[in-house]
């Protein structure tokens, strides 16, 4: 699929992923040169429709976003396939980086003052997200959807906030677009079906204390719902108690909100 152009204007570049119905394609924009991200999803018998809401409700949330760390939504077009059928096409900004997750694969740990750098940068997003109206509440924070721009100790270091996918908006008082989370990062509102901004800080929570120890979820927890991160590695006191309290598991002992998050992270 190389070197095919789409919409008379993204030339594919590379595949980056496939899904059943849904491919994700890196792809240069002929007319700004640039390098952009194109999902498309096919039209046919074996689309669902809440499979087609889903990708609809995306292209919603990506136009609500004007962020430098998160992708913006560009274009979006129907094309017909060569061998008969139509697909969707969502184009989105390229956000450059590398993962959390590449890091794990590469057995990097990162130190105290590297998760606090991180952790500022990716509180610092969720804030504004949390603040649209209505409110974009991430809810698939993973280690393969924090971008590392740089090195935490560098003076240019930025993260990127990516993947907006399966958006759907929430039966509640105050609609939100959320996004359905991974395994293992899921706080345990979330899985019992009921999602608040504060969900995202548990799982920004255990996706850092992997970055902080090498640990997966399951050797953190033991057996026990609460993780306590100085049993698992070397960090000060008073860092330990806004950590815990960041991916407490009860939304009593959480920080309420991303805001509050990283104003006591900014004041130790």
């Amino acid at each position: 699929m190389g070197g095919q152009v789409l919409g008379d204007r993204y030339e594919i570049k590379r595949q980056l992923g496939k899904k059943s119905g849904r491919w994700t394609l890196e792809a240069l924009d002929l007319e700004t040169q640039a390098l952009v991200i194109l999902k498309l999803i096919f039209l046919d018998d074996s689309l669902s429709a809440t499979d087609l809401r889903l990708f609809n409700r995306e292209m919603d949330a990506l136009k609500l976003l004007d962020h430098p760390a998160t992708p913006r939504h560009l274009d979006s077009f129907e094309i017909t396939l060569p061998l008969d059928g139509t697909a969707l096409a969502l184009v989105q900004s390229h956000v450059p980086g590398r993962s959390l997750a590449h890091y794990f694969q590469d057995m990097r740990v990162f130190t105290q003052a590297e998760i606090q750098a991180i952790a500022r940068q990716v509180l610092t997003v969720l804030v504004q997200l949390h603040q649209q109206s209505p409110p974009i509440i991430h809810r698939d924070i993973c280690p393969s959807n924090i971008l590392l721009q740089g090195e935490p100790n560098d003076a240019d270091f930025a993260i990127a906030l990516v993947d907006f996918g399966s958006v759907k908006a929430l039966n509640t008082s105050t609609t939100s677009f959320t996004v359905l989370g991974s395994g293992g990062y899921t706080p345990p509102e979330q899985a019992g079906g009921r999602v608040l901004a504060a969900s995202d800080l548990y799982s920004l929570g255990v996706t850092l204390a992997e970055a902080m120890t090498g640990k997966t979820l399951n050797q953190l927890q033991g057996g026990k719902l609460r993780i306590r991160i100085e049993d698992h590695c070397q960090v000060t006191e008073v860092f330990a108690g806004w950590f815990n309290q960041l991916m407490a598991p009860g939304l009593d002992h959480r920080w309420s909100s991303a805001q509050a998050a990283l104003s006591a992270l900014e004041a130790l």
